[in-house]
């Protein structure tokens, strides 16, 4: 059986990828990155003697990130396999085309509640007056967790390719984030969590 999980949403779309590969106890399991995958790892693994019993389970993150000549095989060995299970992980929403890729799989979508967007969106320069109500938004629907999760994303993003913010603002305010969630994790933070992540990204986008 083969399992997709893809969406905008990658904080949900990871952990129920994540919990489903949790349940798979005494098997052989092999785990690939799309952008190094190879299809002879693949087959040897598959031929290879299990360790357990003739169950053996794949996790593959970002397999349609793939180069192409391996992407292009793929499909005729994946398709094929009845008696092992192949998790597939994306960070990103899948077109239709590439589902039908895979036509017999499991599909679950997670996308982000459009607010959450709007205000993951609002994080630019010089908008604090469209940040503020948003952000207000999204704590009343207490995705906190789930905002930071997906701004760490972003900025980290950000700090590689194209950015409207200056390069050192953004580094120091990503830093900050890093440490302002490992504080509340460690239980360190001195003020409520919600209050020093508005500050960070006012200091950003001021």
């Amino acid at each position: 059986m083969i399992y997709i999980f893809h969406g905008d949403n990658q904080f949900e779309s990871r952990t129920a990828f994540n919990n489903l590969l949790e349940k798979y106890i005494n098997t052989d399991l092999l785990k690939l990155d799309g952008k190094g995958i190879d299809p002879e790892i693949i087959n040897n693994f598959l031929q290879s003697s299990s360790l357990f019993n003739d169950k053996k389970v794949m996790a593959i993150s970002n397999l349609f990130s793939a180069p192409k000549a391996a992407l292009d095989k793929l499909p005729k060995i994946l398709n094929q396999l009845d008696n092992h299970d192949i998790l597939v992980w994306q960070d990103k929403k899948l077109n239709p085309t590439q589902l039908k890729t895979f036509p017999q799989a499991k599909v679950e979508v997670f996308q982000l509640d459009n607010k959450l967007f709007a205000c993951l969106n609002s994080v630019k320069p010089q908008n604090l007056k469209s940040f503020i109500p948003l952000y207000e938004d999204v704590l009343k629907q207490g995705i906190y967790d789930l905002f930071l999760y997906l701004l760490k994303n972003n900025l980290r993003k950000q700090l590689v390719s194209y950015t409207r913010f200056d390069k050192i603002n953004l580094k120091r305010s990503y830093l900050q984030l890093i440490e302002l969630d490992y504080q509340n994790k460690s239980g360190q933070l001195s003020t409520p969590k919600e209050l020093a992540l508005q500050r960070i990204i006012i200091n950003l986008i001021k």
